[in-house]
């Protein structure tokens, strides 16, 4: 046999291996439930003129101010009011009486705090607002936010105003949104839908400092993803070794460091409460002499 016949022979029969491999795997996946990726249509409804996300400069988004009416794909629906200044209100608008000059108590966070899927009334913003009528609570939470969009929304309000007490309610989840990793722009690219997403983000860089970046969020797949579940298992794996390359955790707590930091320089009271299951930004923060509690409920268990 020629050394071309031979090298011809060679490569085909890598191929049929390659091609008998490339089955075999795809067999036994989908057998254990990994599937062709499918892209999420976001079924939410927003009443009126159907979006809830505007543009916005440093944040990349905020919500749209007005009164909505949100109905999720099961039929639920509730109501959100948000303010001139994009915020959700944490007491009844009445527009003709004079706002009083309290001390104010700004917290931060996510959909956890911003109040998706519930009322206005029933926010633990407002709930905390009824509690203290001392205060003016402000509820700075929005749907999708990380603990970076916590730190720019900040840093910016005390431009303005100081608050004797400020809150950032930190989910770990919020670890993967501050760098952006592929993992999140999965799952956050389709509420698009819902108004024009821009996204910043962080990394750490050599000597441990932040450094910012913006993106807009969209996600570049891998090619067959939507056809193959052995493509789609290998994307899988790839964003999870790409996520600890990001070492989003430790920028999560340069962020929070920064916010302590802020806090200080400005004599508020800075405090961190966790909002979802996981205690590492907790033993973080007591490490670090920040303020902190735990207001995580096990949502697994519907009581």
């Amino acid at each position: 046999m020629t050394k071309r016949k031979k090298a011809l022979f060679y490569a085909i029969y890598l191929f049929v291996l390659t091609v008998l491999f490339s089955v075999c795997a795809e067999i036994v996946l989908r057998i254990n439930g990994i599937e062709p990726w499918q892209k999420q249509e976001v079924a939410t409804q927003v009443d009126p003129g159907g979006k809830f996300f505007k543009k916005h400069p440093t944040l990349g988004y905020s919500h749209i101010p007005g009164k909505f009416t949100v109905t999720l794909g099961t039929g639920y629906r509730f109501n959100v009011t948000q303010d001139s200044n994009s915020l959700r209100i944490t007491s009844p608008i009445d527009s003709n009486k004079t706002p009083e000059q309290k001390e104010e108590i700004w917290i931060f966070g996510c959909s956890f705090t911003h109040g998706w899927a519930i009322n206005d009334e029933e926010t633990f913003a407002w709930l905390l607002q009824e509690k203290f009528q001392e205060y003016k609570v402000v509820n700075f939470g929005v749907s999708g936010y990380g603990t970076i969009h916590s730190m720019i929304q900040f840093r910016e309000a005390l431009k303005t105003k100081t608050p004797t007490v400020a809150i950032l309610a930190y989910a770990e989840f919020h670890d993967k949104r501050n760098t952006f990793s592929r993992t999140r722009r999965k799952g956050i690219s389709p509420f698009n839908k819902l108004g024009p997403l821009v996204q910043p983000y962080a990394r750490v860089d050599g000597q441990g400092k932040l450094q910012y970046f913006f993106a807009d969020v969209e996600y570049p797949e891998f090619p067959l993803m939507r056809y193959s579940a052995l493509a789609h298992f290998i994307e899988i794996k790839y964003n999870h070794v790409e996520s600890k390359f990001h070492r989003s955790h430790v920028v999560s707590e340069a962020l929070v460091l920064e916010m302590a930091q802020l806090a200080k320089e400005h004599d508020v009271k800075f405090i961190l409460a966790n909002v979802h299951l996981g205690h590492a930004m907790l033993d973080f923060a007591e490490k670090h002499n920040i303020l902190n509690i735990d207001i995580s409920v096990d949502r697994r268990i519907p009581e």
